[in-house]
């Protein structure tokens, strides 16, 4: 197997969204055997962490389940679901640094978005290994094109595509009819319209939102990448190619642009900039049309029944030809020097992104259907048909360019904390569009700069 090499000393903050990637010290070839040489006829252990909770977390289960009871006895091989919250990678990290193999994982789930900090531990194995072997169940073609690029690391699949997401635009229908629409917004300019025609007010007081979103980082970074396919917000197109050394939204106009589009929403009175509890006043009729990720379906439809529907996210200029970029998490495999308990691994990967496997977690969860044979499936065009919100996600990102992606910025927690703080003090007037941008570039530029000073 390839493994890839250490960054000397890389170190990142936890991701409180997901997880935490970082590297640790230490040759590759000083790893330890980790665990005892299993007794004749004992199954290969193999440990799955995960951060989800509710229906993911039950669907994940009930796939397991299916491997052990199925496929896993077959093979004499067992997997143990191990719940970390949002510190897996953290704790995969602590393991690799300390030597401490015995209390790692097989399999983590972990953010797309942090993958080269991930790749840079030397018990990493990439993805595309295993792909490559002959008689693989999954290979590249298992995934959408735009799956496979998000999970690309210098020209390499390094991960698998698992729990991924993209943004939406969610609806109350009544609403816009009421206020004389028949379909949803598609620009920014018209979304901006329905806003300003949606918006309920009793003086000064907002009884009704047009819209609720929160600009963080993914929803900025969202908005520059959709517009073209060079917007890729940062260098080494978003980090794909090489380490991203800098932004370069605010070069390229994207960032401009969008923060002009917004500006105007603002304006209206009408838009709620921060989320609170975004899906409850969602459902209470509280805010006529919401963004958020595909991944809260499957909450939307408990708090409101079906009673929704969801859109593309609007395109900050109408000639915009990109597309929204999908997010979410994947599966990382580790080389815990036992080449069996390696390929027992790969095995339960692979179970995992069947397309049966996908038809559980995907309409358990409102993620999207990775693998795709899944969507030929006859129960999958069924459950489509009696949920139509869930096939806009994945018709949205088919149609995206695969080079739409979320950046793959090495301080990645840092820069959500910069551009959060800096996108409040825009939508609350104490910084222009200018004074936005160049506050963001230059912030975040500095953060990259820090790091490549410490990391060589």
């Amino acid at each position: 197997m390839k493994k890839k090499t250490m960054m000397k000393g890389l170190s990142l903050l936890l991701c409180g969204a997901m997880f935490l990637g970082m590297t640790g010290c230490g040759k590759k070839e000083e790893k330890a055997e980790t665990t005892a040489k299993k007794e004749s006829g004992d199954a290969t252990e193999i440990v799955f962490w995960h951060s989800y909770s509710g229906a993911t977390e039950e669907a994940l289960k009930s796939i397991i389940d299916g491997y052990n009871e199925g496929r896993g006895k077959e093979k004499n091989i067992h997997v143990e679901l191990v719940y970390q919250g949002y510190e897996g990678t953290d704790k995969v990290t602590l393991a690799y640094q300390t030597k401490d193999y015995d209390n790692a994982p097989d399999i983590n789930v972990g953010l797309t978005s942090t993958l080269p900090s991930v790749m840079e531990m030397g018990w990493s194995v990439s993805a595309q290994d295993f792909m490559e072997k002959e008689g693989a169940e999954v290979t590249k073609d298992t995934f959408y094109e735009q799956l496979q690029r998000a999970c690309t690391y210098k020209d390499e699949m390094v991960a698998i595509p698992f729990s991924n997401s993209i943004p939406l635009l969610y609806y109350n229908v009544d609403m816009l009819k009421e206020a004389g629409f028949t379909e949803p917004p598609k620009t920014m300019d018209e979304l901006t319209e329905y806003v300003e025609a949606l918006t309920v007010k009793e003086g000064d007081e907002v009884k009704r939102y047009g819209l609720n979103m929160q600009v963080k980082r993914y929803q900025l970074m969202q908005f520059c990448v959709s517009q073209n396919e060079n917007s890729f917000f940062g260098d080494k197109e978003g980090g794909r190619t090489d380490v991203m050394e800098k932004i370069t939204a605010g070069e390229d106009g994207t960032m401009e642009a969008f923060l002009e589009k917004l500006q105007a929403l603002l304006e209206t009175g009408g838009y709620k900039y921060v989320e609170d509890n975004i899906n409850e006043e969602f459902a209470q009729g509280l805010s006529a049309m919401v963004i958020m990720s595909s991944s809260r379906l499957g909450t939307m439809d408990e708090l409101m029944d079906g009673k929704y529907m969801t859109a593309f996210l609007p395109k900050v200029n109408e000639e915009d030809t990109n597309g929204a970029a999908v997010g979410g998490s994947c599966l990382n495999i580790f080389d815990r020097g036992d080449e069996e308990r390696l390929d027992a691994a790969w095995d339960v990967v692979q179970y995992c992104v069947s397309p049966e496997s996908q038809y559980t977690f995907s309409t358990a969860s409102g993620y999207l259907p990775v693998n795709v044979e899944c969507e030929n499936m006859e129960e999958m065009k069924k459950y489509y048909e009696e949920k139509p919100q869930y096939k806009v996600a994945l018709d949205q990102m088919k149609v995206a360019n695969p080079l739409s992606q979320e950046s793959f910025d090495p301080t990645y927690n840092e820069i959500n904390g910069i551009i959060t703080e800096t996108m409040l003090e825009f939508c609350q007037g104490t910084k222009n569009v200018e004074e936005t941008v160049t506050s963001i570039v230059d912030q975040c530029n500095a953060s990259l700069d820090e790091y490549h000073a410490a990391n060589g």
